[in-house]
């Protein structure tokens, strides 16, 4: 239990080696919705911002940190600036809100 916690709490954190996925801040803005839309629309909201997390936002992401050029197979994924990192939360906080909202 000990390994899982601390694996779950390295994996919310930033790494230090630059890599480009910014924790689970998807989660956090998934979850904001369980007050106001209850239990079923929060998780539906958390799937679909994760599955669009990582098929449209995170690629769009790096695809126009990179210039506009797709990312080679070798290549290394690039740092999230401060306002890159701001732009996917307001993203991902939209489509949970969005997704939550349709839901319920």
């Amino acid at each position: 239990m000990r390994v899982l916690l601390s694996q779950t709490i390295a994996a919310a954190r930033p790494t230090e080696n630059g890599a480009w996925l910014p924790g689970l801040a998807h989660v956090v803005a998934a979850l904001a919705t369980l007050p106001v839309f209850g239990a079923a629309a929060c998780a539906t909201g958390l799937l679909l911002t994760s599955l669009v997390s990582f098929v449209v936002w995170l690629p769009l992401t790096a695809i126009a940190l990179n210039g506009g050029v797709a990312l080679g197979e070798d290549d290394a994924a690039p740092v999230l600036p401060p306002a890159a990192k701001l732009m996917l939360f307001v993203l991902w906080t939209a489509t949970a809100w969005g997704v939550a909202g349709v839901a319920r």
